[in-house]
């Protein structure tokens, strides 16, 4: 009789350890799809606010085409903007980095 109850605890901690493993998967897979929902997030804001700043200070007038100008500012105001978020961005991630390495 002990053996029988020994094998089945055995197989019992298999059990719990394999349905421990798939939870701790389960848990990574929804972290990633959150993190990939995020940064999708983020990107399509980033492209809201450069297109909704840039087109108010650059466009003086709507037309099918720009001129020169309206152009060169569009340029200039998105690489202001692409370099400010890349700035932003690596600090934020320093941020993070330092507080998880801090936390454990």
């Amino acid at each position: 009789m002990a053996l029988f109850g020994s094998s089945t605890s055995a197989a019992a901690g298999t059990a719990s350890t394999t349905a421990g493993g798939k939870s701790q998967q389960l848990k990574q897979e929804i972290e990633n799809q959150i993190s990939q929902e995020l940064a999708v997030a983020n990107a399509t804001e980033l492209v809201s606010k450069i297109t909704e700043n840039c087109f108010e200070k650059c466009i003086t007038q709507p037309s099918n085409i720009l001129n020169g100008q309206e152009d060169q500012c569009i340029n200039q105001c998105l690489e202001k903007y692409m370099r400010s978020w890349n700035v932003i961005s690596k600090a934020y991630i320093t941020r993070i980095q330092q507080q998880s390495a801090q936390d454990k």
